[in-house]
């Protein structure tokens, strides 16, 4: 087959990495195809892609091309800057492919657009998103579903809210969770040693990293002598640091509270955490999840937040009442005072996320693409 992959971009962020887990699955498996990767915007896994790739294009990269007189010609006169772009899609929507697979929401046009020009290719859309970010993201979803023809759902909430509030039917959507992979260390801690709270996630409402510091003042006011430090992995805008540091310091959390930033071996920080807190308000299946639970960490979440509720729910860790902050903070303090607690949650999760490989799981994208493709050649 001759596949067409659209990536928003190539981050350090979920989504481009179970992308580049397929890519780098399919490339180890005796089926021969040829895959061209379409980049919305460059990030730091390019390479990691390029590797696995036949034919690899940066979008974001096109403007830059541009002699410096030229794009400062387009913003003064207010010239359409995606004239270049737009050259660079038309050349690869020229290419015949079998299957485009834009993988986010907002690869989604860009697939669309490919196939206006191809009848034959079949349009396979992955989605990692919920309903409130798919309201802020792309304004013409309604309109831009209706040229799809399969949808892969990141979870069955996902699915759900593809079924329920965009109408689409059933057999358009095949469930299949997301896949990730860890160092699992094996480490002991004396029992006198400080409980680590753990957050991860690009700082962002929609992670709740400002919720995780609340979470770290209500023990801190409740439970004063307690000896609990909290550790968040994950980047952070300049702007969104100096908001951060401001909120700790005023909560007088300084000792106590700490953000990374972006790291390249966030695993480092997991494997060293006690618990791990599930802040946000709408995540699909983050990865962190699957990368916690398999270091057999204890989770705990707010209900209808996360599609991981799907697993956790199974015995490896609490659900709170959505945002309910003294509540979470409570079920930390469980674990704290009750280790063997702690420590049988984080089993359950260990054999549960174990389920969510790289190997186990791509085998069932694939699945879902061959099928697409089959029903196109009917």
């Amino acid at each position: 087959m001759n596949i067409l992959f659209i990536t928003h971009e190539t981050s350090r962020t979920g989504a481009p990495f179970v992308l580049l887990y397929l890519l780098r699955w399919l490339k180890s498996q005796p089926q021969t195809h040829h895959i061209t990767l379409l980049s919305l915007r460059r990030g730091a896994l390019h390479d990691d892609f390029k590797s696995v790739v036949n034919d690899i294009y940066e979008l974001s990269d096109v403007d830059k091309r541009l002699p410096f007189t030229t794009r400062a010609l387009n913003k003064a006169f207010k010239r359409s800057r995606i004239s270049k772009k737009d050259e660079l899609v038309d050349a690869i929507a020229d290419t015949t492919f079998d299957i485009i697979y834009s993988n986010t929401i907002l690869s989604m046009p860009y697939g669309n657009r490919v196939k206006t020009k191809q009848s034959d290719a079949k349009h396979i859309v992955h989605v990692h998103e919920l309903n409130a970010i798919i309201n802020m993201l792309s304004l013409n979803f309604g309109k831009e579903i209706k040229s799809v023809d399969h949808f892969i759902a990141a979870s069955n909430l996902v699915k759900q809210n593809l079924l329920s509030n965009w109408n689409i039917p059933p057999s358009q959507v095949t469930r299949v969770y997301e896949c990730s992979q860890t160092e699992v260390k094996e480490q002991e801690k004396t029992p006198n040693s400080v409980f680590h709270v753990g957050g991860s996630g690009t700082v962002h409402w929609r992670k709740g990293s400002d919720l995780f510091v609340q979470v770290a003042n209500i023990i801190k006011t409740k439970y004063p002598d307690a000896s609990v430090k909290y550790t968040w992995v994950g980047h952070h805008s300049d702007k969104e640091r100096i908001i951060i540091e401001e909120d700790i310091r005023k909560m007088g959390l300084q000792d106590q509270v700490s953000f990374t930033g972006q790291v390249n071996d966030p695993q480092t920080y997991y494997n060293d955490f006690d618990v791990f807190l599930m802040t946000s308000r709408e995540d699909p299946f983050p990865l962190v999840c699957i990368e916690v639970g398999m270091l057999g960490k204890p989770i705990i979440c707010f209900e209808g937040a996360t599609g991981s509720e799907e697993v956790i729910s199974k015995g490896g860790g609490v659900l709170v009442p959505y945002l309910n902050v003294e509540a979470m903070a409570d079920q930390v303090m469980q674990y704290y005072e009750n280790r063997d607690l702690c420590t049988a949650h984080g089993s359950v999760n260990k054999e549960e996320f174990s389920k969510f490989t790289p190997e186990l799981i791509c085998p069932q994208y694939y699945e879902v693409i061959e099928t697409t493709y089959g029903i196109g050649k009917q």
